[in-house]
């Protein structure tokens, strides 16, 4: 059988950047397109592993695993171990489907000149084919995308805007209408944001209050600004520092709101990467 590389590498590029695409439509991720492309580039050129003797069946799943974990780390970066974890689990597990899809062409239906081997597929494809099937995955995953907002507009995720001390950061925020967290005092509402989503604009006072582990009872020095919140929600109990910022801005449904408020901060987790920041009714 003759091969073309042309065609094995255009054809590879367009199924990996594909499969990468429908990772980020499925697990939200803002990954940029020359990412992504690049990504692809790579996986396309590993495809010429099909010029290779046949490997062992070890040997194949291990060159698949460092190839996916870069294609991943490409593709989306690493941000943090639970999103990458998760990243590489969806891509294999939508790299294992197709295996298996090509697996079963060319065991049962054998198009002509079809190719599969070291994990690799091959066929002789027109480019009028080639555009109609970039077509159909393209919408294949704008459908996949609609059903996906839907998911998170149902779950009202909207970003925010939280400028202090001549800094801002953008960060996603879950609105939660049973959030009623107020600061004591002020009877405020309390957004809670994820300690390293706002880190890089946090008063030096609120991280040696939370990089120390200090008690309640420790002296927390405060500039009028700065408070601590009992929360009984988000933690299990417990205080959160919080600081009042300049301004904190909603952005939903492509209208703005202010947003008064404080901002408390805590170092767990509120989600894996779809949101760092959980807001009250700011309407």
């Amino acid at each position: 059988m003759v091969l073309y590389v042309d065609i094995l590498i255009i054809l590879n590029l367009f199924i990996d950047y594909f499969l990468l695409l429908s990772s980020a439509v499925l697990l939200k991720q803002n990954a940029k397109k020359l990412r992504l492309i690049l990504a692809s580039i790579l996986g396309s050129l590993s495809s010429l592993f099909i010029f290779l003797p046949t490997l062992p069946p070890v040997c194949m799943v291990l060159v698949k695993l460092m190839i996916g974990f870069c294609l991943v780390l490409i593709a989306f970066g690493y941000k943090t171990k639970i999103v990458f974890i998760k990243n590489v689990l969806l891509f294999f597990a939508e790299n294992l489907i197709f295996i298996g899809i090509m697996f079963f062409l060319w065991m049962f239906a054998s198009p002509p000149g079809m190719l599969w081997k070291n994990g690799v597929t091959y066929m002789p494809i027109s480019p009028t084919i080639l555009i109609l099937g970039s077509i159909i995955a393209y919408f294949a995953t704008c459908l996949i995308n609609f059903i996906m907002s839907k998911r998170i507009e149902c779950k009202k995720i909207c970003s925010i805007i939280i400028e202090f001390n001549n800094k801002t950061v953008k960060i996603n925020a879950l609105y939660d209408t049973g959030n009623c967290l107020t600061e004591p005092f002020s009877g405020k509402p309390v957004c809670v944001c994820e300690y390293d989503s706002v880190f890089k604009i946090l008063p030096k006072n609120l991280i040696d209050f939370i990089q120390n582990s200090l008690d309640v009872t420790d002296n927390f020095k405060s500039d009028g600004r700065l408070r601590l919140v009992p929360c009984d929600t988000i933690t299990g109990g417990g205080i959160l520092p919080a600081f009042l910022p300049k301004t904190v801005m909603v952005l939903c449904n492509n209208t703005e709101y202010e947003y008064e408020c404080y901002v408390a901060v805590t170092t767990n987790k509120l989600s894996d990467g779809e949101y760092s920041a959980i807001i009250g009714d700011f309407k």
